[in-house]
């Protein structure tokens, strides 16, 4: 995941593996609508998945 850090949105997401569809439309959809990681925060998956990663990639970027 590149974050832009001055405006605070995710511009770029990279994923590799079986089952990261639904993780490209969440990437779109974060990018295309530049909505704020602080905000994606509240964004937490209605069925705990795959899609459950996204928490896991902005806990990372919080601490850097």
């Amino acid at each position: 995941m590149l974050i832009d850090r001055h405006r605070q949105v995710v511009v770029g997401a990279t994923f590799v593996g079986s089952g990261v569809a639904e993780l490209l439309y969440s990437a779109k959809v974060a990018i295309t609508g530049e909505v704020p990681v602080e905000r994606l925060w509240h964004a937490v998956p209605a069925f705990p998945t795959i899609s459950e990663v996204w928490l896991r990639l902005l806990e990372t970027r919080r601490d850097s």
